[in-house]
């Protein structure tokens, strides 16, 4: 073998694991000041930081909770307007898609069902009801009611800073569905 190409060789066989671990410390790093940031924000309301949350994955029996890969993190959870709520950030693959979940916690048995989908209230709510909720909902808010809670989910990265106002939607729908039973 010539001089360079062996050169480039051991250049290839040092380089390309030194640039994974590079990439990988990286990561690990943004995950750690990720939680930081999770904690300072978390701390003050009297929330938890759950982290990975793998107990909710397949919890739901709807896109985007059954896709074929799926990732929880930078979850928490507290008490938000007298009930039980979580937020995480649900990854799936394919194609990679980022979505932040909410939940609420129901206090009466309440049947499965889809409420609103991609901004849009469902049929079954008719005119008056779809209205009501097309008002308060985020675009592209998607609602489900199943399993003990009303779970909520928008595309994109968690906004912490719009939580509120999104869990206000959730908790308003929870509270209106608890009066019809």
């Amino acid at each position: 073998m010539n001089e360079t190409l062996m050169l480039l060789l051991l250049v290839a066989v040092v380089a390309v694991p030194a640039l994974l671990l590079a990439r990988s410390r990286r990561r690990l790093g943004s995950a750690v000041r990720r939680t930081e940031r999770l904690e300072i924000w978390a701390a003050p309301r009297g929330w938890r930081v759950l982290g990975d949350a793998p107990e909710v994955l397949g919890r739901w029996q709807c896109l985007p909770f059954t896709a074929p890969e799926r990732e929880v993190d930078d979850a928490v959870a507290g008490e938000y307007r007298g009930r039980e709520a979580t937020s995480f950030r649900l990854e799936t693959a394919p194609p990679r898609e980022v979505t932040h979940v909410l939940t609420v916690e129901l206090r009466a048995a309440v049947p499965v069902a889809q409420m609103m989908t991609d901004g849009v209230p469902a049929e079954e709510l008719g005119a008056e009801g779809g209205a009501w909720l097309g008002e308060r909902a985020p675009t592209g808010l998607s609602l489900r009611v199943e399993r003990g809670v009303v779970v909520g989910w928008l595309p994109g990265e968690p906004l912490l800073t719009e939580l509120d106002r999104y869990l206000d939607v959730l908790v308003d729908v929870a509270e209106a569905l608890e009066r019809l039973k």
